[in-house]
């Protein structure tokens, strides 16, 4: 999650902190889907305008950040009043408390949006597997399109469904929406959209940061305390493998890098029950939450079809805290939220795939970015050799890696956690 290159000290540190300090610590992870399948799995489809975006509070699954919307066409589900509410996850509450996710766009007014959703008990919206079931409607010379934000979540899919990320002519595809609501789409209909020949701008849309801009880092590494996971006990439905030897496979990459201090464990404990998480700036642990049971994921993953896989990141303090001359905002608790249904994928490789998106989450939780493959960090196909095999790369690899660190990931653990004090950089950057 970090921008490393051959460059002298002064020059690289400036790259680091670029990509660190304006990336969010959590991240989802996801199987790319077809929009056939978003509309047989949402309850509810439908086109909004964001009206307001209201104070963050403490949802079901966590702090979320609230929006007021005004109806404009509906596609799919019973019928809704003019004006709805959409929640998505994160946000810093009012007593400072906070709680990041990485790839989840903060809303404006005015935005049009088109919206998978489902509705909750107790009558808000959730977006259906996250932003895979949030579109934005843009303007680009008189041309009307949707588009994702999907830089900086991490694809598993391995080129499966790639034409989904492309953006879609608004018009096309929403007379394609009203015949696949009605069974009667055509599965060769092209409403989608060539980004680069059309030279549509990127989407800029403001993701949530730490409340003061700053990155997450747990301090309580440098006293020698540890982090220890435990997980929701039942373990995750459907599985071959051993699911939580994969959360200890994370957590020994981490504590083994001989380049930065982190103690990361897992002693193989449980909960009988989802923590409450980040509301009162007390942690009540450090959890993996097997099967989303706090329906956090909106949706379920498909073996078929895809979906999210995972969705990690830590709770923190809005208050800035210097480490090695760089600010920082405090960590407190760190969660790791796994979809229901994703044992197809955790159990591929004998098991390596599930730990890969482990370490992925859990560098999430420790406050690391993308090396390469989102907004913030750049194309990988312009990315320097360690940047593109880097383990925290945008898209997965799914090449038997399981929970491994590469140079890069290394690289980033020891600007934030250097072995030693004063130590910047390690592992053959400088």
């Amino acid at each position: 999650m970090q921008i490393f290159r051959s460059w002298s000290a002064p020059v690289l540190l400036a790259g680091l902190l670029g990509a660190l300090l304006v990336g969010r610590a959590q991240a989802f992870s996801y199987v790319m889907v077809s929009d056939q399948h978003l509309v047989d799995s949402s309850p509810l489809v439908l086109r909004a305008q964001v009206l307001e975006a209201l104070a963050p509070v403490r949802g079901p699954a966590g702090i979320e950040s609230p929006y007021a919307l005004q109806l404009q066409q509906q596609f799919k589900g019973p019928p809704l009043p003019r004006i709805v509410h959409l929640a998505l996850p994160g946000g810093v509450l009012g007593s400072g408390f906070g709680e990041q996710h990485f790839a989840i766009p903060t809303l404006h007014k005015g935005q049009t949006l088109l919206l998978f959703a489902e509705l909750r008990g107790d009558g808000i919206l959730q977006a259906e597997q996250l932003t895979l079931g949030l579109f934005f409607k843009q303007q680009h010379q008189g041309l009307s399109y949707f588009t994702r934000v999907l830089d900086s979540g991490k694809d598993h899919g391995q080129g499966r469904n790639a034409k989904f990320h492309q953006p879609r002519d608004a018009e096309r595809f929403e007379t394609w929406l009203q015949a696949a609501v009605a069974g009667r789409a055509d599965d060769a209909a092209d409403y989608f959209l060539d980004a680069k020949a059309l030279q549509l701008p990127q989407a800029k849309f403001n993701l949530l940061l730490g409340g003061n801009g700053n990155a997450v880092r747990w301090f309580q590494f440098d006293s020698n305390t540890a982090l220890n996971w435990v997980s929701t006990a039942a373990g995750q439905v459907g599985m071959v493998q051993d699911e939580f030897a994969m959360i200890t496979a994370a957590a020994n990459a981490l504590t083994n890098d001989a380049g930065s201090k982190l103690t990361v464990t897992h002693s193989g404990g449980t909960i009988a029950a989802p923590d409450t998480h980040c509301d009162d700036g007390t942690s009540d642990g450090h959890s993996v939450l097997w099967n989303d049971p706090l329906n956090a994921i909106p949706g379920s993953y498909s073996c078929a079809d895809g979906g999210v896989l995972a969705n990690g990141g830590p709770c923190f303090f809005t208050t800035s805290t210097m480490s090695n001359g760089l600010p920082y905002n405090e960590a407190f608790e760190g969660r790791i939220q796994v979809q229901d249904g994703v044992a197809c994928y955790f159990d591929g490789d004998t098991g390596k795939n599930g730990a890969e998106v482990m370490v992925h989450e859990m560098g999430h939780v420790v406050g690391l970015a993308h090396s390469c493959g989102d907004t913030q960090s750049g194309s990988c196909a312009s990315a320097t050799a360690a940047e593109q095999i880097a383990t925290m790369r945008a898209t997965a690899f799914g090449d038997g890696r399981g929970a491994a660190l590469k140079p890069d990931d290394q690289a980033a653990l020891a600007l934030v956690y250097p072995a030693a004090a004063g130590i910047l950089f390690a592992n053959g950057f400088e």
